[in-house]
């Protein structure tokens, strides 16, 4: 009797297996010409274009100089969205933490400190 038993759960797992993965295809066999769609849209050269430039722009890091605390003397020579090199901000709730900063905020950083 107990050969019975397992031969019926094994048919009746095999069955809701096979349910599954039919209705698994089935789904997918719906929703296949909206992903053929979707990647012919992609592939087209207009749309590599703006995607490029997108994971171009995310690629960059943010200045986080501090410019009017850093270097008020030279104001407006930060390139906001273009971090080159890490530098090092004193916060009196932090203390020293390392910040990234763009090339121009670096040069009046060190201008500001080597003049003072």
């Amino acid at each position: 009797m107990g050969d019975d038993r397992d031969t019926e759960l094994a048919d009746t797992l095999a069955e809701v297996g096979r349910r599954v993965g039919q209705a698994m295809t089935d789904a997918l066999e719906r929703i296949r010409p909206a992903f053929d769609a979707l990647a012919e849209v992609a592939n087209r050269p207009e749309v590599r274009a703006v995607i490029e430039r997108a994971e171009k722009v995310m690629r960059r890091r943010p200045c986080l100089c501090f410019c009017s605390r850093a270097h008020p003397a030279d104001r407006g020579v930060c390139e906001a969205f273009d971090a080159v090199i890490t530098g090092q901000y004193s916060s009196d709730l932090l203390g020293d933490i390392d910040v990234p900063l763009c090339a121009p905020c670096a040069a009046a950083r060190a201008a500001d400190e080597f003049a003072g």
